[in-house]
């Protein structure tokens, strides 16, 4: 990020590339890091504004060399200017020294450790190096000490919606809307956090808001899209997500999330289309070859569904959902049932509470004649999800071959009481009469 000479005049420079780097793909920092003002007139007498404001405009220039030379020249004059110990941290952030950044910044917070904006850029630097707990601290002490603070404010919103806070977040995103209510950044943040809090009308307001003040930024659009599909407006939604593709026609979200839609929509084809031009332009990415092998699975085009699940799992040695349908997909073909078995276990391990993965592991246990070990995991499975009846059946089932003939029938009753008419009730039912009264 560059800066303008016109920032000159008595703003300080709080480490904004900090901000960048710190939240870069998170939330507010996607669309805006707007510096937070500081009065420095009250800091330094005159030769050492002078020589900061020096900085602040080579600094604009991109002249690093020339600026670091005005801010040290600054602090010759006043050892303790806060700007231009920040400046210098600028600087020095810049110059990809971020450890050197932290000291300046460091110093900038014990020279007036009430000066909000050191304690916000001291919060950045802090959570930039993953000393969370602590840049919370410092963010909070410069919300405090400063009351119209907006930076402070989005940055902590920003560590807190991380971190699965969203409602404690949206009180932050607020009280920076009131001091900016043109801020696209904190609209845009606000936005997704109702969402995450299942308020997608309020998200998709605040999203429309947030795509209108930063026209040209496909992200508020991708977000707005959907919010949209989370209210059930998938018209809506689409003209968001194209609005998105029209910006930027390469955007992995986008095209990711234009395929979802059109899946959802019934059309599995150009869904396919979609999810070909993101492996395309995103090689390394496991999340295109999934959702297409799932499009191809639900088909029957098994040998391209197991194409793409295997290579999904080259992507992503750890994505389950391809481990466990790869299992799955052996065991309907009747082919490979060792590998699958590898296949099944490696998803449990993944997500060992998941009960439809020890459900498919399972299944191929089974196909393997190990019914001990079949009814040992979906034993585990319903304890995992204890109302599926589907899970319930499968335990009988495996009880029912096993030889266990009391415990399958009181697994394939439960599995009844549970939904007397879930899709298999009537194999549920017919393999019940056949292990006859208890």
């Amino acid at each position: 990020m560059t800066h303008q000479p016109s920032l000159a005049p008595f703003r300080p420079l709080p480490a904004v590339v900090l901000v960048i780097a710190l939240l870069a793909g998170a939330t507010t920092a996607d669309l805006a890091a707007a510096p937070v003002v500081n009065d420095i007139s009250k800091q330094g007498n005159g030769a050492a504004t002078e020589a900061y404001q020096r900085g602040i405009e080579s600094l604009g220039k991109g002249d690093l060399k020339a600026a670091e030379s005005s801010f040290r020249g600054a602090l010759r004059q006043n050892p303790k200017m806060v700007s231009a110990l920040l400046g210098l941290g600028e600087v020095a952030f810049l110059s990809r020294r971020v450890d050197d950044a932290g000291r300046w910044i460091e110093q900038a917070v014990k020279a007036d450790p009430k000066d909000a904006n050191a304690q916000a850029s001291w919060g950045r630097f802090l959570a930039l190096k993953g000393r969370l707990a602590e840049a919370e601290v410092a963010l909070k002490q410069a919300a405090a000490l400063d009351a119209q603070a907006l930076r402070p404010r989005i940055d902590l919103a920003d560590m807190l919606l991380s971190r699965g806070d969203a409602e404690a977040a949206i009180v932050l995103y607020r009280e920076a809307l009131t001091i900016s209510p043109e801020h696209p950044g904190a609209r845009y943040a606000l936005g997704q956090a109702l969402l995450k809090t299942g308020y997608p009308a309020a998200a998709a307001a605040e999203l429309t808001r947030a795509a209108s003040l930063a026209k040209g930024n496909p992200l508020p659009l991708v977000a707005l899209a959907r919010a949209e599909f989370a209210r059930q407006q998938p018209d809506a939604a689409l003209k968001a997500v194209d609005q998105a593709l029209t910006i930027q026609p390469n955007l992995i979200d986008a095209l990711m999330l234009k395929g979802d839609l059109l899946d959802s929509r019934g059309q599995p084809e150009q869904a396919l289309r979609y999810y070909e031009r993101s492996a395309q332009l995103a090689p390394k990415l496991a999340l295109p070859h999934l959702r297409a092998g799932m499009i191809q699975q639900q088909r029957g085009q098994l040998d391209a569904a197991t194409q793409a699940y295997q290579r999904t799992i080259v992507l992503d040695p750890k994505q389950s959902t391809a481990l466990n349908n790869l299992a799955a997909l052996a065991v309907e073909r009747g082919q490979n049932l060792k590998q699958a078995e590898g296949w099944a276990r490696r998803a449990v391990a993944v997500v060992p509470r998941a009960a439809q993965l020890h459900d498919t592991l399972a299944t191929v246990l089974l196909a393997q004649g190990d019914h001990k070990g079949a009814v040992a995991s979906l034993k585990t499975a319903t304890e995992l999800a204890p109302k599926d009846p589907t899970i319930r059946y499968h335990l009988g089932k495996a009880l029912a071959e096993a030889g266990d003939k009391t415990e399958a029938r009181k697994a394939l009753q439960e599995a009844l009481s549970l939904s007397p008419n879930f899709p298999a009730a009537a194999e549920t039912q017919k393999l019940l009469a056949s292990l006859g009264a208890s």
